[in-house]
Protein backbone atom coordinates (compact mmCIF):
# COMPACT_ATOMS: atom_id res chain seq x y z
CA UNK A 1 0.00 0.00 0.00
CA UNK A 2 1.61 3.01 -0.80
CA UNK A 3 -0.81 5.79 0.64
CA UNK A 4 -0.93 7.02 4.11
CA UNK A 5 -3.87 6.56 6.06
CA UNK A 6 -5.86 10.36 7.05
CA UNK A 7 -8.07 8.87 9.50
CA UNK A 8 -7.66 6.85 13.01
CA UNK A 9 -4.84 7.89 15.79
CA UNK A 10 -2.68 5.28 17.76
CA UNK A 11 -0.46 5.72 20.62
CA UNK A 12 2.84 6.46 18.65
CA UNK A 13 2.39 9.79 18.67
CA UNK A 14 1.58 10.34 22.31
CA UNK A 15 4.92 8.50 22.63
CA UNK A 16 7.24 10.52 20.15
CA UNK A 17 6.03 13.42 21.77
CA UNK A 18 6.64 12.32 25.42
CA UNK A 19 9.65 13.74 27.90
CA UNK A 20 12.04 14.36 25.03
CA UNK A 21 10.87 13.02 22.64
CA UNK A 22 11.10 8.60 21.44
CA UNK A 23 11.34 7.55 18.59
CA UNK A 24 7.92 5.73 17.19
CA UNK A 25 6.30 4.50 14.20
CA UNK A 26 3.46 2.65 13.25
CA UNK A 27 2.85 -0.81 10.93
CA UNK A 28 -0.60 -1.00 10.02
CA UNK A 29 -2.59 -3.46 7.86
CA UNK A 30 -5.15 -2.84 5.84
CA UNK A 31 -8.87 -4.28 6.80
CA UNK A 32 -11.97 -3.70 6.30
CA UNK A 33 -14.90 -3.65 9.13
CA UNK A 34 -11.69 -3.42 11.89
CA UNK A 35 -14.19 -2.63 14.13
CA UNK A 36 -16.39 -5.12 14.12
CA UNK A 37 -16.11 -9.28 15.14
CA UNK A 38 -15.99 -9.74 11.49
CA UNK A 39 -12.69 -7.67 10.12
CA UNK A 40 -11.55 -8.55 6.72
CA UNK A 41 -7.52 -8.39 5.66
CA UNK A 42 -5.58 -10.10 3.15
CA UNK A 43 -3.05 -12.10 4.91
CA UNK A 44 -0.33 -11.32 2.34
CA UNK A 45 -0.82 -7.94 3.61
CA UNK A 46 -0.13 -9.30 7.10
CA UNK A 47 2.84 -11.80 6.29
CA UNK A 48 4.48 -8.14 4.57
CA UNK A 49 3.96 -6.25 7.18
CA UNK A 50 5.82 -9.11 9.49
CA UNK A 51 8.59 -8.87 7.20
CA UNK A 52 8.78 -5.18 6.90
CA UNK A 53 8.86 -5.16 11.04
CA UNK A 54 11.48 -7.34 11.54
CA UNK A 55 13.21 -5.36 8.84
CA UNK A 56 12.79 -2.76 10.61
CA UNK A 57 13.92 -3.77 13.92
CA UNK A 58 17.06 -5.31 12.28
CA UNK A 59 18.49 -2.24 11.34
CA UNK A 60 17.26 0.08 14.42
CA UNK A 61 21.00 -0.12 15.26
CA UNK A 62 22.17 1.54 12.08
CA UNK A 63 20.06 4.55 12.51
CA UNK A 64 20.17 4.82 16.47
Amino acid sequence: QLETGIRGATDAARIALSREGVPSGVVSIPARYIHSPVAVLDLDDVEKAVKLAVAAIENVPKYF
